[in-house]
């Protein structure tokens, strides 16, 4: 089936992908499904690590250790996450581009109402305006494509190096998945 952790990854990407795309093309981007998108994703991090393993136990001459079943699924779970970051950061920059100007906005409404408020208490413009290109450039630093691309791509990489071993020690325990 599998030959290697790239081709896992690879192919558990591409699923990502074309579910990422699927949800934007209905427009449901938004709201609540981004909290399953990053459902999804764990569960395909899940795919990849276990198939990772199990691609090496199969490939493997003879039984495989704790050690090599972890880096095996860990190297699968890393190759998923920078893939993962890199379609991340595509997707975000360049097919829907518009996504984090509308989650900027309710932080840029709040932030000029909080000017105006400050303007009417007697702080000087200078310092009122300095504080809001400070806050805006902060605001479009932490939504933004760079940023959601290596959160994602790190996440990813740390949460799939933890089910690595979890996997590597239910598939040591548990002899059915034992060669």
């Amino acid at each position: 089936m599998f030959k290697n952790p790239f081709q896992i990854a690879v192919t558990f990407s591409v699923v990502a992908l074309i579910v990422k795309i699927s949800v934007y093309a209905l427009g449901m981007q938004h709201g609540s499904m981004e909290s399953y998108i990053w459902y999804v994703y764990m569960l395909l991090l899940l795919f990849t690590v276990f198939f990772g393993i199990r691609s090496n136990k199969i490939n493997y001459e003879g039984t495989t250790s704790l050690g090599q079943d972890f880096k095996t699924g860990a190297r699968a779970a890393s190759f998923f996450g920078i893939l993962m970051g890199l379609i991340t950061y595509i997707y975000y920059a360049q097919i829907d581009p518009e996504f984090f100007p509308i989650k900027q906005q309710p932080y840029m409404d709040g932030l000029f109402e909080i000017a105006e408020t400050k303007i009417k208490e007697g702080v000087s413009k200078d310092e009122v305006t300095k504080g809001l290109y400070e806050s805006t450039e902060r605001v479009k630093q932490q939504l933004s494509p760079y940023l959601h691309s290596m959160l994602t791509m790190f996440g990813l990489v740390f949460i799939g190096l933890f089910n690595s071993i979890v996997f590597a020690l239910l598939m040591k325990k548990f002899p059915g998945f034992k060669k």
